[in-house]
């Protein structure tokens, strides 16, 4: 006979929330709703926002490397120790904060990725070519993956979602720690868990238009120029 293959447990839907059942069961049910959420739009959010600061580090690092073009005077002898030391203060400024509360931040491979691009313009001087070519293209590409991942994660509302799921996710676990010192009754516990269930239903669809009218403001503010012109 074959094994049955196990079933996967999905995440509770929000039909589950409209079933009247006890406050322990809801609240469970509820509490592992948020969590799928919150883990889900953790990991979206993280990565816009490495992309925007990554990004935003990489403009002004190509922005320092415009001016030291644009210098006057002989500085031929440091030149190479300029484009090696300011990728290094850059990265350090960059990499610091999160190094210092996990090591292992130094072996991701997005991150080794950007390390090799901040030393292209000191490896094109080493082999004795034209490192101001690539200064454009990097400023370019820093301002580019900034506007385009922030606009992302607005539209998308990731940052909030996350905020939002989490925040809910406090307020439940504080209710159940009421309950059960006894600050709550049975009945109390339920009308605030439907309360933070009805508040976050609320704040989401208010986010989800506010985005939906900020991309397209956005939008119709950048066409208006274009047509003025």
């Amino acid at each position: 006979m074959k094994k049955e293959k196990s079933k996967k447990v999905s995440s509770p839907q929000w039909a589950d929330f409209t079933k009247y059942q006890t406050f322990e069961r809801q609240c469970s049910n509820y509490s592992d709703y948020l969590n799928s959420y919150v883990n889900w739009f953790a990991k979206k959010s993280n990565v816009c926002r490495f992309a925007m600061k990554q990004g935003l580090f990489l403009a002004m690092f190509a922005g320092s490397l415009f001016c030291i073009n644009k210098f006057e005077g002989n500085y031929e002898s440091i030149e190479l120790w300029l484009l090696i030391s300011l990728p290094c203060l850059i990265l350090t400024i960059s990499l610091l904060p999160d190094f210092v509360t996990d090591r292992g931040v130094i072996k991701s491979k997005s991150n080794w990725c950007f390390i090799i691009i901040y030393f292209v313009p000191a490896l094109l001087k080493i082999l004795q070519l034209n490192w101001e070519a690539c200064v454009i293209p990097l400023l370019g590409i820093g301002l580019g993956m900034t506007f385009i991942f922030y606009l992302i994660n607005r539209l998308e509302g990731y940052t909030r979602a996350w905020s939002r799921y989490r925040t809910a996710q406090y307020k439940i676990s504080l209710i159940s720690c009421q309950k059960q010192t006894g600050l709550l009754t049975e009945k109390q516990a339920l009308h605030r868990l439907h309360h933070v269930i009805n508040s976050e239903v609320e704040s989401r669809h208010k986010e989800i238009i506010s985005d939906l009218h900020f991309f397209g403001d956005k939008v119709n503010g950048l066409l208006g120029k274009r047509a003025g012109l």
